[in-house]
């Protein structure tokens, strides 16, 4: 009997939290470090907001006024990284190309590039971003925002993200994607042991890859 009262409280927790989940709209990332570090003990979600459109290679863009749209990295990405200690962004007046890789951060020495979601001239840059990259963190769809762009093409470039509902499947499978990533990743035993045990979702994970798996990575998730 008490085994059972066990196993229905067990079960009651879980509803609870995949409630909690359901209601905040938010997904679990799948952590890269093994069970009982520091990181390991906290449970990461991701922010999907509404309104914004999400490019592929993970980074996103958001209607102003008239052709106008804002630009940012998304919050798996920012997640992933557990913090950017360096970011440099396009010039203001530069005309770039949806798909063009002009975004670059420096993160332990590591830098990666991501893409610019949208064609066309880059109007202003965030000034507090790039004297404080840890804006990205606390919110990349508000204060993290990199910079604005006056869009040319928008109908095309729209038309090949993510938005509301759409976006939610998308980020669902490409944690999947990146949970097989990670376990794959034969170079990092902690990693794939990590990912066997079920390992727990934090952020920071790209931390125990090296260069050449973070290489692997930026061309299968940030193109």
């Amino acid at each position: 009997m008490v085994a059972l009262f066990v196993i229905l409280f067990v079960v009651l927790l879980l509803a609870v939290d995949l409630i909690i989940q359901a209601r905040s709209k938010r997904y679990p990332l799948m952590s890269a470090v093994p069970a009982g570090t520091k990181a390991a003990s906290h449970r990461e979600t991701l922010r999907i907001p509404k309104g914004v459109f999400f490019h592929p290679g993970h980074t996103w863009a958001r209607l102003q006024d008239g052709d106008s749209l804002s630009v940012g990295i998304d919050d798996f990405i920012q997640k992933a990284l557990g913090s950017i200690g360096s970011i440099t962004l396009p010039a203001v007046g530069q005309f770039v190309r949806q798909g063009d890789p002009v975004i670059t951060v420096e993160h332990a020495g590591k830098r990666m590039q991501l893409v610019a979601p949208v064609t066309g001239r880059i109007t202003s840059v965030n000034r507090d971003v790039l004297e404080n990259p840890h804006l990205i963190s606390e919110n990349p769809y508000t204060d993290g925002w990199l910079f604005m762009v006056d869009a040319t093409e928008m109908a095309a470039s729209l038309q090949t993200m993510h938005v509301a509902e759409q976006a939610i499947s998308w980020i669902k499978e490409e944690v999947k994607r990146f949970r097989e990533f990670l376990a794959g990743s034969t170079l990092q035993p902690a990693v794939g042991e990590a990912m066997l045990d079920g390992g727990v979702p934090v952020a920071g994970s790209l931390d125990h890859l090296d260069e050449n798996a973070l290489n692997e990575f930026e061309e299968r998730f940030l193109r």
